[in-house]
């Protein structure tokens, strides 16, 4: 209750408390103004009614204040005790605040008890059950102050302590539950439990397909793909090593075209008599200045498998996979170090130079050194003119496993324990990989109707891979849809990634425990620092800060090609609001409580 609003009526008898009532009336109007405390004295003018001033003064009362002191129950005259005669007055006073239900505050001064209902008149009684204030000569001040503060209804000191030491809990909550939440989406981000549910890359997915419809990653003009596809089969009969004789001739086509650099996302491991034609095709294509690159599949007694004369013909081979991950964010391993046994079996692997494995992708755009930093576990990738092509951690590569318990490997060229680089991709619009000038089939290169001239692939990367509808695919997620891709397709996106100085990467661990921790304190702020605020604009606010929030990620991604991982940045948002408000509520009911 505000003081402005309390009209208190001190009700006393003179031969009982008379000094207590004018100490207490002097303390009352300071606090609360004179005009709004009444005391008989001096406040009934000369002629006026007593029996109507009192009645009139109660009425107007929102507290009575009944001063008892040691003389006031006993007090009597010649007709006997004074509380029990209708004319007394203090007797008349609190029937009147009894009837009109007034809030009756008993102060007892002088050392008194709090009279019994039976020594009371029978219109009194309820006063013996009305919650007593005791004013003590040697705490009169704290005694006062904590009268004061009934009268306002106002918390005692002992509640006013609860309540400081509740909101200091509470605010304690707010300034590390912010920094616990984000620790804990740190830790459920570092076991990698929304990527084993398959939240982490769907959302992830979501970003690069938004990301990629506000600008799409530009796709070098040196990047061609040459597939062969139904139309290859037609004329050529089912696709078989036989097809070798028709990768010769796309050779020579190719590098008649002026092709810089051809690379088979094929491998060849089984003999055929047709090798001595591909490999003819692949020396005259490097005598006349253009690189020739095969991938290889696995190997055998820790040598690439491929059909006899092939590895000595061409420039160089790489590892093939393009594997990836549920999502849109597909992974493409760049280069692998595998681990060799040592002599010793009680040795851990080592490491030989030899066993340093680029990847096709990273072959094409003249990948040669691949620099191993043991100490910080990264490797970079760097190009025949000492450029930078990339760098990154190295990771154990683990073979995944299927539902039924069977260890999948897509990748048998590599085992468990072995080290990748591991790039994330960004994938350039599908139709750029199947539309000319980027997009030729093998009836264009050699078959009967070939159209492509001299010239026209000066200077270019060409990809030949496997064009066919449900071969060698790829499903990818973008946002809400999928599309299928071919690996040859993925291998030309690792190739762009590389040619435009694309390096899509997650935030550094102490980056990600910040933004974690900057997103739970603002879910604890928008719960708890508008306490005011509707439910519906609190909503919307909530809607809108997420929304920023993810258009933030979106623009992080073009400008940065940097990905945050929004998964567990949302979920520590959400966490710490949905934490803070069950601790406000539960705050709030407690207070009231008491």
């Amino acid at each position: 209750m505000e003081k402005t609003a309390s009209r208190i009526f001190i009700s006393y008898r003179r031969e009982d408390s008379i000094a207590y009532a004018g100490r207490l009336y002097d303390h009352l109007s300071a606090h609360f103004a004179a005009e709004r405390v009444f005391m008989d004295i001096g406040q009934i003018e000369a002629g006026d009614d007593f029996v109507n001033v009192l009645d009139r003064e109660i009425e107007a009362s929102d507290v009575v204040i009944a001063l008892i002191g040691p003389r006031w129950l006993s007090a009597s005259n010649e007709n006997g005790r004074r509380l029990d005669q209708p004319d007394d007055f203090v007797s008349h006073e609190l029937a009147a605040a009894l009837e009109q239900g007034k809030r009756l505050i008993p102060v007892l001064v002088g050392g008194v008890t709090m009279p019994d209902a039976k020594e009371l008149p029978p219109a009194l009684a309820e006063l013996a059950r009305r919650q007593a204030h005791v004013l003590d000569d040697k705490r009169f001040k704290f005694e006062l102050d904590a009268l004061i503060r009934s009268i306002e209804r106002r918390p005692s000191l002992l509640s006013q302590f609860v309540q400081v030491m509740n909101a200091e809990r509470l605010r304690k909550w707010r300034r590390y539950s912010g920094a616990g939440v984000a620790l804990l989406m740190f830790f459920l981000g570092w076991v990698q439990l929304f990527d084993a549910l398959g939240i982490d890359t769907r959302i992830e997915s979501y970003t690069m397909a938004l990301g990629d419809m506000v600008a799409s990653v530009p796709v070098s003009e040196r990047i061609v793909i040459v597939s062969f596809d139904e139309k290859s089969e037609a004329r050529l009969g089912s696709f078989s090593p036989d097809w070798r004789r028709e990768h010769a001739r796309v050779l020579d086509k190719l590098v008649d075209a002026g092709a810089k650099t051809l690379v088979f996302d094929l491998y060849f491991e089984k003999p055929n008599a047709a090798d001595v034609e591909l490999i003819a095709a692949i020396e005259r294509a490097r005598q006349r200045g253009s690189e020739v690159i095969i991938g290889v599949n696995q190997l055998l007694d820790r040598e690439p498998l491929a059909a006899p004369g092939l590895l000595q013909a061409v420039s160089t081979w790489g590892l093939l996979c393009v594997g990836g991950r549920l999502g849109y964010a597909s992974l493409a391993p760049l280069a692998a170090v595998k681990l060799v046994a040592a002599v010793d079996a009680e040795q851990p692997p080592v490491e030989a130079i030899r066993d340093r494995i680029s990847a096709i992708g990273s072959l094409a755009v003249g990948a040669r050194t691949l620099a191993v930093d043991e100490r910080l576990g990264e490797l970079t990738v760097v190009s025949d003119t000492g450029r930078t092509l990339w760098r990154g951690p190295l990771k154990p590569f683990q073979a995944s496993v299927e539902g039924s318990g069977q260890v999948r490997n897509d990748c048998p060229l590599l085992n468990s324990g072995d080290r990748v680089a591991e790039a994330l991709i960004r994938l350039a619009p599908i139709e750029s990989w199947r539309q000319p000038p980027r997009r030729y089939d093998y009836e264009q290169i050699s078959g009967p109707a070939a159209s492509i001239v001299a010239g026209a692939l000066a200077g270019k990367i060409v990809l030949i891979g496997d064009g066919r509808a449900g071969k060698d695919h790829f499903r990818v997620r973008r946002g809400v849809g999928a599309e299928f891709r071919h690996g040859v397709e993925l291998h030309a996106d690792v190739v762009n990634n590389l040619l435009q100085g694309v390096h899509l990467r997650g935030l550094d661990p102490l980056l990600q425990v910040l933004a974690m921790a900057a997103l739970a304190i603002a879910g604890a702020w928008l719960r708890l620092c508008r306490p005011g605020m509707r439910p519906l604009w609190r909503r919307l606010l909530l809607l809108g800060s997420l929304l920023f929030y993810l258009a933030l990620t979106v623009l992080i991604y073009v400008q940065f090609a940097v990905l945050l991982n929004t998964a567990y940045h949302v979920g520590a948002f959400l966490l710490s609001y949905w934490l803070l408000g069950k601790l406000s509520a539960s705050a709030a009911t407690k207070a009231a409580q008491e």
